[in-house]
């Protein structure tokens, strides 16, 4: 455990180091840059850089700062060091308490976005279902846009604005002033739905209401995620449930018997036994948590 602080404590006095000299700015990159493309060939970059790390976390609303990575690193490595040390009973594994240091941050970063998406999502549900209803009330475009404002938050209120400008005050036509949200929100629905707008701003009134039938489709598509989603839950409890059991083994046989146990945890069979428990419950949490968070109307919903 000592050897494992020492090395997070380095890691971190390393990192405030680099911060001062190039704010991570590419320096690993350009010094080892084989190293840099065989780490991102093997996905492995993404998972053990602090500065790719920072910068996709401002993607989902996570200003996490360095100083944020740092703690975080430390508190998941001691923890995991310490959690080792009970699994194993050894001095020498504590050190790879650092790999579950350097997997908290993307890992929180991965629940993070996971809770921003389906945030966003449910304001342009709103935004959608909205923008319909005024459009059909409103003869002017800009009067149906700006009405439907109070009902948003930001980001979408914040660009809604921002293209508002671009089509009231630079005289753009809808399908070149909303072409950055589309972009930023590439979903074929959004897409469809300004496309229409623009053809109805051009030739009148949404008679057969298209802008309403693209908003419940969105909708539609978006309950039916959230109910497989939904349909995962008991899977995922089970497992965490297991886990915990699993995890606890070693404090109920210390509480037993713990001569006997440090004697197993330190031979060659109880380690890889441990090792194995460990593996296995690492590779199970990823398959539940991917199938749990897997969309099969991604290809039929977002434009590639």
């Amino acid at each position: 455990m000592v050897v494992s602080l020492f090395f997070v404590v380095n890691l971190g006095f390393n990192l405030i180091q680099r911060k001062n000299r190039s704010k991570l700015s590419g320096m690993t990159e350009k010094a080892d840059g084989k190293i840099v493309k065989l780490l991102k060939k093997k996905g492995l970059y993404k998972w053990i850089s602090p500065n790719y790390i920072m910068r996709e976390s401002k993607h989902f609303n996570w200003n996490l700062s360095l100083q944020d990575y740092q703690i975080i690193l430390i508190v998941g490595t001691l923890v995991g060091a310490v959690a080792l040390y009970g699994f194993f009973m050894s001095l020498s594994t504590t050190i790879f308490g650092v790999l579950v240091g350097v997997s908290l941050p993307p890992i929180i970063g991965f629940y993070k976005r996971k809770r921003y998406e389906e945030y966003v999502e449910n304001q342009l549900m709103v935004y959608l279902e909205a923008v319909s209803n005024a459009v059909s009330t409103h003869e002017n475009m800009t009067l149906a846009f700006k009405s439907v404002l109070p009902l948003l938050q930001s980001p979408i209120k914040d660009d809604i604005e921002r293209c508002l400008i671009l089509y009231t005050e630079d005289g753009k036509s809808i399908k070149e002033a909303f072409h950055s949200f589309v972009q930023k929100y590439n979903y074929k629905d959004i897409k469809l739905f300004h496309d229409m707008l623009d053809l109805i701003s051009k030739t009148g009134k949404d008679t057969d209401d298209i802008l309403l039938n693209i908003a419940h489709e969105f909708q539609d598509k978006k309950i039916y995620r959230a109910k497989l989603k939904s349909g995962m839950q008991p899977q995922r409890r089970t497992f965490k449930q297991t886990a915990i059991m699993l995890a606890s083994l070693p404090v109920a046989a210390l509480a037993i018997n713990a001569d006997d146990y440090v004697v197993f945890a330190r031979t060659l069979q109880g380690r890889f036994i441990l090792l194995a428990i460990i593996v296995v419950c690492i590779f199970s949490a990823f398959k539940i948590e991917k199938h749990s968070f897997y969309d099969p109307t991604e290809d039929i919903t977002k434009i590639k």
